[in-house]
C-alpha cells in the first residue's frame, strides 16, 4: 500500500484522537481498521506512544470454560523441584484471537489490585506482553521505566505477534488473576523463535505467591526480544524489551531488566541491555502495594513456590537472587533454616544483584515441615529488608513389599497396584518387564509376563519402588463357533479345519446326538446338526468347547448344454426337451441379458443367442445351469424399393447402394426385360424401367427368396435453340432474344449470358436487352429441364453493335483569309455512308470531301452544317462557324479634347490586326514627338505624352505601324489629324 504524508498524517491524527484518551473519550470516534494499521506499521508510521487498537473480540467457541474458583497448588517431588509456572487448563479463557498490537476490553476483577497506592478493579490484557490499568496499551516498542504515560505490569513488553504462532490465555479467581503468553512469536508473524511467560496478580492475601506479595512474573524458555517494526533483525537488536511495573506518575516503578540480545548477560536492572536467556525459568515475586521512593530488594529464582519437597538422604540445593530496585544500591543477603541440621550456604554474593546458593541433606528425624528464610537488605536511606520464606517438606520414601500372581492368559484384565504389599502410595508410575511405561492394568494374553516395577516420587512424594511378578497359564482354546452349510454332492470335510480362531489340536468330537464322532463329515450320509469339539483346560484355566453348526441341502440337475439352428419361420420350440441329459423341470430360463424367459422359443419374434436354464436349490448347494444356444439362419434380404431419375449424360451408377434397409450382398440383378444385369446403370445406353434385385435364402431358410425394385427413369437432355432480332445495328442497340427450345424441355430454368457482362438472367420465353457499347457479342443459353438435365447453346458473334455515326468534320485552311477563302471540307467519321452539306444556308453538297469558296472582300463568320447516315440509317448532324478574316483600318481626321466625353480621344480603329505589333506616334508641325504608345487599347488625349495642358489647336501628323493577321510583314500608315478646341 502507498500512502502520502497528508493521508498518513490524517490517519495518525485519527489514531491519536481515537486511542490516546480514556475509554469514555473514545465514544463516537471512528476507529482505524486493522489492515490500515498494519500498512502504517510496516511503513514505520505508527508513533511509539500509540496506545492501542479497538478491543480484540474472541470468536464464539474459543473460551476454554471451567470454574473461576480453583487455583493451582504445585508440589514437585525430588530435591530442588519447584515450579512457578501454572499450566493453562480447562478453567482458562482465550484472551484474544490471533492478532498484532490488540488488547482485550476491560476485564473486571473480583478483588482490588494495589499499584503503588492506585487501586484498580479492572485490567486490560495487552497482546504485547503486559497488562495495563485505566486504558489498554498497544505500543509495541517498549520504553525504559519510569514513565508517566501508562500504568502497567510488564512481564515482557515487546512486539508480540500471535498471527503466526502462540496464544494468550487467562483466568480469574476471587483473589488472583493468571495471564499466560504461551509460545508467542514476534512481528511480523515470525515463528522461528517463541517466548513463554506468565503474570499472576493478587490482592496480596493469596498464598499462591505468598502473603504480602501481589505480583509474580514467571518465565519458561525465552528466545527473542525485538520485532522488525522496533528495528529488530531476526528477533534481536533495535528497541529492547522491558520487564517491570510502572505506576504512570514518573516516580513509582520497578524495572528488572531490558533485553535486546540472546545469551545470559546481566548486570542489573539499570546497566547495559541484557540477554533474554537470563530470564529462562526465572520467577520474580514482589509487591506493588508500597511507594517506590525506597523499596526493599526483590527476590528472583527458580524456587519461589509454595512448598518444596525434599527427600531423606538426598541433597537439595537452593539458589536465590535479590535485585536492588534503585540504581546504584548494594544488597546484602543472608539465609537460615534452624530446623534443618546440615543446612549451609555454599555461595553468597553482595552487589546490586545479590545471590545466595545453599544446600542441605535431610535425615530421617527431620521428616516433616521446615522453613528456610532468606533476608536481603539494601543500603538505601533508610536500608530496607525483604524476607522470603520457603516451606520445605521432608518426606521418607514409601515402604512396599513385592507381590506375585498366576492367572490364565484368557482371564479379565486386573489392577497390578492391588497386588503390592506393605504401604504402597497411589499415583506412582509402572514399567513393564523390558522397561517400557505401563498403565498399571495387566491384560492377560496381551501384556508380557515377568516383573512389573512400581515407582513413586512425583506429585509430592519421595522415590520408592515395588515389584509385582505376573505369570500366566495357557488357556484351553477350542476355537470359535462356526456355522457350515453343505450340499449332498460335496466331498468329505475335516471339521477341525473349519474352526476359526486358534483351536488347539487333540480335542474330542461328538455328533449332534452326543455320540463320538471321528471329525470328518460326509455330506452324502451324515446328518445336519451341531457337532461339538472339546479341549480340556489346565488349572487355573477351564475347559473350552466350540461348535460347528452343520446344514446339509439336497442338490438339483439343470441338464446339459445344447445347440440348435432355426429359420425365423420355424414353429415354436420347447427349449427344455432340447437340452441334453435329464434336467429337472423346476428351473428357470433367462435370456442373455438376464431377463426371465418362458421356455418356448418363437423364431419369428425372439432373439437368437444363449439362453440359460438355472436350477436354484437351497444353499449351499450350488446354483447350476445349462445353456441352449439358438442360432437363426438369416432371411434373405433384398433391401427396400427405391427409384432413380438420371439424365442421359449422367455417370455410370451402381444400383446396390440405392437399395433400402440392409440387403444381402452379391445377389442377382435383372433388367426391365428380366435379363441378368450387372447392377451398374449406364444412362447413355440403358432403358428406363424396373431393375430387380433377388436375394436367395441359405441353410434352414434356403426355401425363401426376397426381391426389391429400383425404378429407373433415364431423362433426355434438352435441345437448346434461340435467335435474336435484330442481330446488328448501331449503339445503343435494342434487341429481343427468342427461346426456340421445344417446350417439352422447359419448366426448369433458362439462364442467359448476353456477352456484355449481364449473365444469370432466367427467362424461358423472350428476353429484351439493350447493348450500350459497340462490339461483337457471344450469347449463351443454358436450359435445365424439370428433371434436372442440362444442356446449352452458345452463338459466337450473335450480336454486332457498331458505333453510331458522328457528323464531325474539319476544314482547311482554318481560318480562311482574304487571299485564301476557297476552303476544303472533310467528314471524319468512318461509319458515315451518306452526307448532306449546307454552306451558309445557300449551297449544298453530298460527298464526304467538298470544296467551297467564301467571299473575301470583307471578313465574316459563315455557318456550315453536316448531316450523316450509316448503313443502318442511324443519323447525326453538326453545325460549325467558319471564319473568313479580312483586316481593315479606320483613322479619324479630327477630335475635340474638351472633356465632354464626345470625341475626346484620337484613337485609330484596326480590325484583324496583331495587337502585339501595334505602335502609334503623333508629331506636331515642327516634327516633335508629342505622343507614343504600343498599347492597342490607348489613344491620344491632346496632351504632350498625355500629360499637362491640352496642346494648341492645329494639324498634327500621325504614324501607325500594324501587322495584319496571317501575314508576316508590318505596314506603316501616315496621316493627319486636326486638334479642335
Amino acid at each position: 500500500m502507498t500512502m502520502d504524508r497528508t493521508l498518513s498524517s490524517f490517519v495518525l491524527g485519527a489514531l491519536l484522537l481515537a486511542f490516546m484518551g480514556t475509554a469514555s473519550a473514545q465514544v463516537g470516534v471512528q476507529p482505524i481498521d486493522l489492515r490500515t494499521y498494519d500498512d502504517l506499521k510496516q511503513q514505520g508510521l505508527i508513533p511509539q506512544n500509540f496506545r492501542g487498537l479497538p478491543p480484540a473480540v474472541v470468536p464464539s467457541g474459543m473460551s476454554r470454560g471451567g470454574s473461576n474458583n480453583s487455583f493451582p497448588l504445585t508440589l514437585r517431588g525430588g530435591p530442588s523441584a519447584c515450579d512457578c509456572w501454572v499450566q493453562p487448563d480447562a478453567t482458562y479463557t482465550l484472551a484474544m484471537p490471533p492478532n498484532d498490537d490488540q488488547s482485550t476490553a476491560l476485564i473486571p476483577l473480583p478483588f482490588t489490585f494495589n499499584l503503588y497506592g492506585d487501586l484498580y478493579n479492572g485490567v486490560y490484557i495487552n497482546n504485547n506482553g503486559n497488562v495495563s490499568f485505566g486504558s489498554s496499551w498497544g505500543t509495541f516498542s517498549s520504553s525504559p521505566l519510569p514513565t508517566n504515560q501508562f500504568a502497567m505490569v510488564a512481564a515482557f513488553w515487546a512486539d508480540v505477534d500471535t498471527r503466526g504462532t502462540g496464544q494468550v490465555w487467562y483466568k480469574v479467581t476471587p483473589t488472583a488473576m493468571y495471564i499466560n503468553w504461551v509460545g508467542v512469536g514476534y512481528y511480523s508473524m515470525q515463528t522461528n523463535l517463541v517466548n513463554t511467560f506468565q503474570i499472576i496478580i493478587t490482592d496480596g492475601n493469596d498464598p499462591v505467591i505468598g502473603i504480602g506479595k501481589n505480583v509474580s512474573i514467571c518465565y519458561q524458555d525465552m528466545q527473542w526480544t525485538t520485532g522488525s517494526a522496533s528495528s529488530g533483525v531476526n528477533g534481536f537488536g533495535g528497541t529492547p524489551a522491558t520487564v517491570g511495573a510502572n505506576r504512570g506518575n514518573g516516580i513509582d516503578f520497578l524495572q528488572f531488566t531490558r533485553t535486546d540480545q540472546a545469551g545470559i548477560a546481566y548486570d542489573g536492572p539499570f546497566g547495559l541491555n541484557d540477554g533474554v536467556d537470563w530470564l529462562d525459568n526465572k520467577n520474580f515475586v514482589f509487591t506493588t502495594s508500597v511507594f517506590t521512593s525506597n523499596i526493599p530488594p526483590i527476590g528472583s529464582g527458580t524456587l519461589l513456590c509454595d512448598t518444596l519437597v525434599a527427600c531423606v538422604g538426598i541433597t537439595s540445593q537452593l539458589d536465590m537472587q535479590f535485585l536492588s530496585p534503585e540504581p546504584g544500591q548494594t544488597t546484602t543477603a543472608i539465609s537460615y533454616a534452624p530446623t534443618l541440621s546440615n543446612y549451609s550456604e555454599i555461595l553468597n554474593v553482595v552487589g546490586n544483584t545479590a545471590q545466595i546458593t545453599s544446600e542441605f541433606t535431610p535425615i530421617p528425624s527431620e521428616v516433616g515441615f521446615h522453613q528456610v528464610t532468606f533476608e536481603a537488605t539494601d543500603d538505601g536511606a533508610p536500608p530496607l529488608t525483604a524476607t522470603y520464606n520457603l516451606v520445605v517438606w521432608v518426606q521418607m520414601a514409601a515402604a512396599m513389599l513385592p507381590g506375585d500372581t498366576l492367572v490364565c492368559d484368557a482371564a479379565p484384565s486386573f489392577d497390578l497396584y492391588q497386588l503390592l504389599g506393605g504401604t504402597p502410595i497411589p499415583g506412582g508410575d509402572w514399567t513393564d518387564p523390558i522397561g517400557d511405561p505401563h498403565p498399571g492394568t495387566f491384560v492377560p494374553g496381551t501384556d508380557l509376563t515377568g516383573d512389573y516395577l512400581y515407582a513413586v516420587g512425583t506429585g509430592g512424594m519421595c522415590p520408592s519402588t515395588g515389584i509385582v511378578t505376573v505369570s500366566t497359564a495357557a488357556h484351553a482354546d477350542a476355537g470359535a463357533d462356526v456355522a457350515k452349510q453343505y450340499c449332498t454332492t460335496d466331498g468329505t470335510d475335516d471339521l477341525f479345519l473349519t474352526l476359526t480362531g486358534t483351536p488347539q489340536t487333540g480335542g474330542a468330537w461328538s455328533y449332534p446326538d452326543g455320540t463320538a464322532f471321528g471329525g470328518t463329515l460326509n455330506p452324502a450320509s451324515d446328518p445336519s446338526g451341531d457337532y461339538a469339539y472339546l479341549i480340556t483346560g489346565t488349572s487355573p484355566c477351564p475347559n473350552d468347547t466350540s461348535f460347528v453348526a452343520v446344514t446339509i441341502q439336497q442338490a438339483m440337475d439343470p441338464g446339459q448344454n445344447a445347440t440348435i439352428t432355426l429359420c425365423p419361420d420355424a414353429t415354436p420350440l420347447d427349449m427344455l426337451i432340447t437340452l441334453n441329459g435329464t434336467p429337472d423341470n423346476t428351473g428357470v430360463w433367462t435370456t442373455a441379458g438376464g431377463a426371465v424367459f418362458s421356455g418356448t422359443y418363437n423364431a419369428s419374434m425372439d432373439l437368437p443367442g444363449v439362453y440359460t436354464y438355472t436350477t436354484s436349490p437351497l444353499a449351499p448347494c450350488p446354483t447350476l445351469f445349462s445353456t441352449l444356444t439358438i442360432s437363426l439362419d438369416p432371411l434373405p434380404q433384398a433391401g427396400g424399393d427405391n427409384g432413380l431419375a438420371i439424365c442421359a449424360d449422367g455417370a455410370q451408377t451402381p444400383l446396390f447402394p440405392l437399395l433400402g434397409g440392409n440387403p444381402d450382398a452379391n445377389q442377382i440383378w435383372y433388367d426391365p426385360l428380366f435379363a441378368v444385369h450387372s447392377g451398374v446403370l449406364d444412362p447413355s445406353l440403358e432403358l428406363s424401367g424396373n431393375y430387380r434385385y433377388v436375394a436367395y435364402g441359405i441353410g434352414e431358410c434356403d426355401h425363401l427368396t426376397d426381391t426389391s425394385i429400383i425404378a429407373v427413369d433415364v431423362n433426355p437432355l434438352p435441345i437448346v435453340l434461340f435467335n435474336v432480332e435484330p442481330d446488328s445495328g448501331c449503339n445503343p442497340l435494342d434487341v429481343r432474344f427468342y427461346n426456340l427450345t421445344d417446350p417439352f424441355y422447359l419448366g426448369g430454368t433458362c439462364i442467359w449470358d448476353l456477352g456484355d457482362g449481364l449473365s444469370g438472367v432466367n427467362a424461358c420465353d423472350s428476353l429484351d436487352h439493350t447493348y450500350v457499347n459497340a462490339g461483337w457479342y457471344n450469347v449463351n443459353l443454358t436450359v435445365t429441364t424439370p428433371e434436372g438435365c442440362v444442356d446449352h447453346l452458345t452463338k459466337p458473334g450473335a450480336v454486332l453493335v457498331e458505333e453510331a455515326p458522328k457528323a464531325t468534320f474539319t476544314w482547311s485552311p482554318n481560318p480562311g483569309t482574304e487571299y485564301n477563302s476557297n476552303l476544303y471540307f472533310a467528314a471524319s467519321d468512318p461509319h458515315a455512308r451518306t452526307f448532306q452539306w449546307v454552306f451558309a444556308e445557300l449551297d449544298t453538297a453530298d460527298q464526304r470531301f467538298e470544296y467551297h469558296y467564301f467571299p473575301n472582300e470583307f471578313g465574316g463568320d459563315y455557318d456550315v452544317c453536316l448531316q450523316v447516315w450509316d448503313r443502318y440509317g442511324c443519323t447525326d448532324s453538326l453545325c460549325q462557324v467558319v471564319p473568313i478574316i479580312v483586316p481593315s483600318l479606320f483613322v479619324p481626321n479630327a477630335f475635340t479634347p474638351d472633356g465632354d466625353n464626345k470625341n475626346d480621344i484620337f484613337f485609330p480603329v484596326a480590325s484583324d490586326m496583331v495587337d502585339e505589333d501595334h505602335e502609334l506616334m503623333v508629331f506636331d508641325r515642327w516634327g516633335e514627338l508629342v505622343f507614343q504608345t504600343a498599347d492597342a487599347t490607348k489613344g491620344w488625349d491632346g496632351r504632350k505624352m498625355n500629360g499637362g495642358e491640352i496642346l494648341p489647336q492645329g494639324v498634327y501628323v500621325w504614324r501607325l505601324i500594324e501587322r495584319k493577321q496571317f501575314t508576316s510583314d508590318k505596314q506603316d500608315y501616315f496621316g493627319t489629324v486636326t486638334l479642335l478646341k
